[in-house]
C-alpha cells in the first residue's frame, strides 16, 4: 500500500514538472511564415500561435500581435477566462460601467469566482494596464489562494520588499510554480506592466500545465502547515537559510536497475496546430503605452538552493525524496554551442526543493539517456549529428538512485530543438508598419486638406522607431484597389470614401535599399461620423392676396410656423415676403401684426416679394411700385409712424430706419427673377442686399424669365445676377441665392416639363409622401464635398395660401418636414440670415468661394411628361468664382464626361435687358452647356481648368476630356 501511495505521488509530481518544464523553456525566434507579422523576434513567439490556434489570443487589424505592447486590464481577463474555459455569464453580478462589452462577459466570470474585484464598486480599470504583481495575484486566487492565505516564507525574488502585501503570497505561489521569473538579476518588477507577450507566455505555460498544475498549486498550499498563518494569526518564523547547489552535482554515475515503472504525464503539452488563425473577436482597445521601457523579456534564473526542509522525522540519517525533475537548458541548433551543453536535475520532497546531502549521508546517483542517441549517461552531448533540427525533439529520460533509504525515481521530458538565433538588429531597422489611427471620417464630415495617413515604424522587437532615425531613402507607397487613396497616402477620391462603419482595405509597401527592406503590410481604416459643418435651410413664406379666400391668414401663418418649429426646434428664423396687394388693404393688419410678433418673438424677417419684376416692369415702374409698397407697410403696420402725403420720399425709410423700427424694415427681395438694376435701386433705397432668384437651370422655361444662377451663394455681377462678381469693381453689394433647391439631373429639360425641386408641387407627382423631394434634400446632406464647400444650403419659397388650398401640396410639404432627417443639424434661417452666414465666411468678395456637390438621379418619373431623373445618373457638379464644371457619368461607363463648362470670367458680360416676355430666354451660355450643347468644343485652356479644378476637390476618376 505504501508503494502504491509513493507511486501515485510520482506519477502526479512528474506529470506537473513535466508540463511546468515545457513551459518554463522560452521560445527563441525563428525565421519562418508567423501567425502575426510582428513576432518573429519576440522569444514568446511559439506560445502566441498557440494560444492564436486555440482563439486565446487575437492580434490587429494590420496583421500585428504588438507583442511589446502594454496589455490592459480587461484584456488580459479575457485571455485568462478564455484559457482556463471561465466563459459562463454571472448576471447577479453589477458589471463595471468602464469595461467594453466585448470583455463584459470574461469580467463579469471572474468578479463572480472572486478571482478580481476592480478597481472599484464601479471601475474594474479596463483600460489600465495590467501590473505584475496583480497578474500573480488573479492565478493565485485560481489556485485556491484566498485573503486569508499567508505564507511564512516569501518570493525569493531580489525586490521582494516591493510587492504589496496582498500580493506577498500569490507571487510566492507562482515562482515554486515556476510559472514567474525575474529579469537577468532576478528582479520581479512586481508594479511594473505587464506586456502583451509576457502575459501571453504565462498563460500558455498555465494552459499546458493543466489540471495538473492546479493539483501541485494545491499541494504546495497544503504543505504550508504550520508554516502559514491566517489574516487573525501571526506568521511563522521564516525558514533556513538555503544551501547552494549547483545546476549540475559533482555526483557519481553509476546505474541502477528500475524499481518502479516509468510514470505518465497527466497533462502533456498538445501538438502544436498546421496553421494558426487569428479569430474575428472584435479588436479591444490598445491599453497606454508608458514611455520607460520596463523589465527585460523574462529569464530563466540561476537555481536558488533550496532550504532544508524543517520537517522532524524519527530517522534523521534518511534522504527523503519523493521527486526529480530534468532540467534542460535550451538547446539551440548551433553547433558551437553543444560542447558546453549540460542536462541537470532538481530533487523535491512533497513540493519542496532539497538539496543532495553529504555522502556520507546517502550516495545518490543519475543516469540520462535518450531514443535517440544524442546524450551521454552524464547529459552531454555525445552524439551532435543525431540532434534534429529545428522545431524537433529529443525524448530524454533519467534515473535516480538513493541509497539509503533505498528508491529509485525516474523523469522524462521532451526537449524541443530551437532554430538558430538570427543577429541581432539595429534598433532603427524597420520590420512592420501600421497606422497610428484606425479610423477615417466620412466624406460629408473629412477636411481632405488636413487628414494624412499617420504611419507608426517597429524594429524587430516591436519597438517604435522615432522619426528621427528612419532611413533617409525610405519609400512608402499605398496600394488602395478602390481608388480613395493615392500612391502617397493623400485623399484621391473624396466622394469614393463608403458609407459609415465601412472597412476600406489598403496596403503599404514599405522600401529602403540601405537597410536591404521591402515588404507590404495590410492595412485598413474604418469610416467614422466626424464632426459635420452646419447645413442650412433659407425658407421664405410668401403672404399675398387682397380678397377673401385668395389672402393668407394667421391661421395659415401661425401653422405654417408651427410645423417648422414642432420638427426642427424653436429656433427657426423665416422670411415672411409679403408683395403689394397684401400690405395694401387693412383688413390684413392682424397678419402683418402677427409677423411683426414673430419678428420680435424669433427673429424673424421681413421681405418684398416679387415674382417676375423683369418681365413686368421697366425701371420707373419699379420704383413706384417699391415705394408704395414701404409706404403701404408702414400704413398698415406701423400706422403710429403714417405721414400723409410722404409717399416716394425718403422720409418714409427714414422714419423706420431706427434702433427702435430697423428690424421691421423689409431686409431681402424673394421672387422668380431678379433685375440687377432693380435689386440695385432696393439697395441703393432700402439698404436691401439679399436677393433670392429662382432655381439654377440655366434656361428659361414654362414662362420662368430670368431662370439660372450658380447653386452657390455670390455676390452678384453688377450687369447680370446670373454671373458671380469677378472682383470689386463689378461687384454689385448684393448677395444672389437660389429659391429653390433642384435636382440637376431632373432639370436637364428645355421645354414643357416639371420643375425638379424640393418645392411640394416639383415635380409633379401623384403621391404626398414627398419622396422625390427628401430623396433631393438626403443628396445635398450627405453630400461628400460639404467640409470644402463654403457654405452648405437648401431653400424654398413657399405660397402659404396656395399650400392651405390645396390639399394634395400641403400634404407633401407636411411629409417633408416631418421626415426630415433628425440626425442633421439643419439650422433655419430667412433670406438676409443665410446672406450674413455667407459674408461672415467669405468676406466682401467670391476670391474664396466654391460650391461642389455629386448627385445621383431619384429614378422618380414626373406625371406630366417624359422627364425624369434616372437612378442610374450621376452629376458632379462644382464652381467657383471663375467657373462652373459638370460632369456626368452612367453606371457602367469606363470614364466622366464633361457636359458644362460655363466661363464666369469672360468679358464683357451681357447685361440683362428689360422688358422682354417671359419666354425669351436670357441665361449665361458661354459655350458647353449641359442643357443646350453639352458636346460643345472644349480650348485646351478650358480643359486645364477642369483638371485642376478637379484636382481641387480631389477627384481623380477617369474623365474624357474630348
Amino acid at each position: 500500500m505504501k508503494c502504491e501511495k509513493k507511486l501515485k505521488q510520482i506519477r502526479q509530481y512528474i506529470a506537473a514538472i513535466l508540463a511546468v518544464w515545457l513551459f518554463c523553456i522560452h521560445t527563441v525566434p525563428v525565421f519562418a511564415d508567423r501567425a502575426f507579422n510582428d513576432i518573429e523576434h519576440s522569444y514568446a513567439a511559439d506560445a502566441i500561435e498557440a494560444m492564436a490556434a486555440q482563439g486565446y489570443v487575437t492580434g490587429y487589424q494590420d496583421g500585428s500581435f504588438r507583442p511589446v505592447h502594454f496589455i490592459s486590464r480587461q484584456e488580459w481577463a479575457s485571455i485568462f477566462a478564455k484559457t482556463l474555459k471561465r466563459t459562463s455569464v454571472n448576471k447577479s453580478v453589477a458589471p463595471f460601467s468602464d469595461v467594453s462589452p466585448w470583455a463584459l462577459p470574461y469580467v463579469q466570470t471572474l468578479q463572480a469566482e472572486n478571482i478580481t474585484k476592480g478597481i472599484s464598486d464601479q471601475l474594474f480599470g479596463a483600460k489600465h494596464n495590467m501590473t505584475r504583481q496583480d497578474m500573480a495575484v488573479w492565478y493565485a486566487r485560481y489556485f485556491g489562494v484566498t485573503e486569508d492565505t499567508r505564507a511564512s516564507d516569501k518570493s525569493s525574488f531580489v525586490d521582494q520588499s516591493d510587492v504589496s502585501d496582498y500580493a506577498q503570497t500569490s507571487v510566492w505561489l507562482m515562482e515554486r510554480l515556476e510559472l514567474i521569473e525575474g529579469d537577468m538579476n532576478h528582479y520581479f518588477h512586481p508594479k511594473e506592466s505587464v506586456r502583451r507577450q509576457d502575459a501571453t507566455l504565462v498563460a500558455y505555460r498555465i494552459w499546458l500545465g493543466g489540471d495538473g498544475l492546479r493539483e501541485r498549486a494545491e499541494r504546495l498550499l497544503e504543505s504550508l502547515g504550520s508554516g502559514a498563518a491566517t489574516l487573525n494569526q501571526p506568521a511563522s518564523p521564516p525558514e533556513s537559510k538555503k544551501i547552494v547547489v549547483d545546476l549540475a552535482p559533482e555526483i557519481s554515475h553509476q546505474r541502477a536497475n528500475p524499481e518502479i515503472e516509468e510514470p505518465k504525464s497527466h497533462s502533456p503539452r498538445p501538438d502544436p496546430p498546421v496553421s494558426p488563425v487569428t479569430p474575428t473577436e472584435p479588436n479591444p482597445e490598445p491599453p497606454v503605452v508608458r514611455p520607460d521601457p520596463g523589465p527585460k523579456p523574462p529569464v530563466t534564473p540561476p537555481v536558488t538552493p533550496p532550504e532544508p526542509s524543517d520537517h522532524s522525522s524519527d530517522h534523521s540519517s534518511d534522504f527523503l525524496v519523493d521527486e526529480v525533475v530534468i532540467k534542460a537548458p535550451e538547446l539551440v541548433n548551433q553547433p558551437e554551442t553543444y560542447p558546453s551543453y549540460q542536462l541537470s536535475f532538481d530533487l523535491y520532497n512533497k513540493g519542496h526543493l532539497v538539496s543532495i546531502p553529504a555522502v556520507s549521508v546517502t550516495s545518490v546517483t543519475y543516469t540520462f539517456s535518450d531514443a535517440l542517441g544524442v546524450f551521454d549517461e552524464h547529459g552531454k552531448i555525445a552524439h551532435s549529428e543525431n540532434i534534429p533540427a529545428a522545431d524537433g525533439y529529443i525524448p530524454v529520460e533519467m534515473e535516480v538512485i538513493i541509497a539509503k533509504p533505498h528508491q529509485v525515481l525516474k523523469a522524462q521530458t521532451k526537449l524541443i530543438v530551437k532554430g538558430k538565433t538570427p543577429p541581432v538588429e539595429e534598433p532603427s531597422v524597420i520590420r512592420s508598419v501600421y497606422l497610428a489611427t484606425y479610423s477615417i471620417s466620412q466624406a460629408a464630415t473629412l477636411d481632405p486638406d488636413a487628414w494624412s495617413m499617420p504611419y507608426v515604424f517597429q524594429n524587430a522587437k516591436g519597438e517604435v522607431i522615432p522619426s528621427g532615425l528612419l532611413p533617409s531613402d525610405l519609400k512608402l507607397r499605398i496600394e488602395d484597389s478602390r481608388g480613395i487613396f493615392d500612391e502617397d497616402g493623400h485623399i484621391a477620391n473624396l466622394h469614393l470614401i463608403p458609407a459609415l462603419n465601412s472597412v476600406i482595405p489598403f496596403k503599404i509597401e514599405v522600401e529602403s535599399p540601405s537597410q536591404g527592406i521591402h515588404f507590404i503590410s495590410d492595412a485598413e481604416l474604418t469610416v467614422v461620423p466626424g464632426a459635420r459643418k452646419k447645413q442650412y435651410f433659407a425658407i421664405s413664406m410668401m403672404l399675398q392676396g387682397k380678397d377673401a379666400g385668395s389672402t393668407t391668414t394667421i391661421e395659415q401663418i401661425e401653422q405654417s410656423r408651427q410645423l417648422l418649429m414642432d420638427h426642427f426646434g424653436p429656433n427657426v428664423k423665416v422670411t415672411w415676403a409679403m408683395e403689394n396687394r397684401f400690405i395694401f388693404v387693412e383688413s390684413n393688419r392682424p397678419q402683418l401684426k402677427k409677423v411683426l410678433e414673430y419678428v420680435d418673438q424669433y427673429g424673424d424677417e421681413v421681405g418684398i416679394l416679387d415674382g417676375y419684376p423683369n418681365n413686368l416692369f421697366g425701371l420707373p415702374e419699379w420704383e413706384a411700385q417699391m415705394n408704395e409698397w414701404l409706404y403701404m407697410y408702414r400704413y398698415n403696420a406701423l400706422n403710429e409712424l403714417h405721414q400723409s402725403g410722404s409717399l416716394g420720399s425718403p422720409s418714409v425709410f427714414e422714419s423706420m430706419d431706427t434702433d427702435q423700427y430697423r428690424k421691421y424694415l423689409p431686409k431681402s427681395l424673394t421672387g422668380f427673377t431678379v433685375n440687377p438694376e432693380q435689386a440695385q435701386w432696393l439697395k441703393d433705397h432700402f439698404k436691401i442686399t439679399s436677393a433670392m432668384g429662382w432655381s439654377a437651370t440655366q434656361y428659361n422655361v414654362n414662362n420662368m424669365y430670368g431662370e439660372g444662377s450658380p447653386l452657390m451663394p455670390y455676390w452678384s455681377h453688377k450687369d447680370n445676377p446670373i454671373v458671380p462678381a469677378q472682383g470689386l469693381t463689378n461687384n454689385s453689394g448684393i448677395v444672389f441665392m437660389n429659391s429653390i433647391t433642384i435636382d440637376p439631373i431632373g432639370s436637364r429639360y428645355t421645354k414643357d416639363s416639371s420643375r425638379w425641386t424640393l418645392h411640394p408641387g416639383d415635380p409633379y407627382v401623384t403621391e404626398t409622401d414627398a419622396a422625390p423631394q427628401l430623396y433631393i434634400a438626403q443628396q445635398y446632406l450627405d453630400n461628400p464635398y460639404q467640409r470644402l464647400n463654403t457654405v452648405n444650403y437648401m431653400s424654398v419659397i413657399l405660397d402659404v395660401n396656395w399650400l392651405a388650398k390645396n390639399h394634395n401640396m400641403s400634404q407633401i410639404w407636411e411629409n417633408f418636414v416631418n421626415h426630415f432627417p433628425v440626425d442633421r443639424e439643419v439650422e433655419i434661417v430667412g433670406v438676409d440670415g443665410l446672406k450674413q452666414i455667407y459674408e461672415s465666411v467669405a468676406g466682401l468678395s467670391n476670391d474664396h468661394t466654391e460650391f461642389s456637390l455629386m448627385f445621383r438621379g431619384s429614378g422618380f418619373k414626373a406625371v406630366m411628361d417624359s422627364n425624369n431623373s434616372p437612378a442610374n445618373l450621376r452629376y458632379l457638379w462644382t464652381e467657383n468664382a471663375s467657373q462652373r464644371i459638370i460632369l456626368s457619368k452612367e453606371d457602367g461607363d469606363a470614364a466622366w464626361s464633361i457636359i458644362d463648362f460655363t466661363d464666369y470670367t469672360r468679358s464683357p458680360v451681357p447685361k440683362m435687358a428689360y422688358n422682354l416676355d417671359r419666354n425669351t430666354d436670357v441665361s449665361y451660355v458661354t459655350g458647353r452647356n449641359f442643357k443646350l450643347h453639352p458636346t460643345a468644343p472644349l480650348t485646351a485652356d478650358e480643359i486645364q481648368r477642369v483638371k485642376d479644378r478637379l484636382k481641387e476637390i480631389y477627384f481623380a476618376e477617369e474623365v474624357n476630356y474630348q
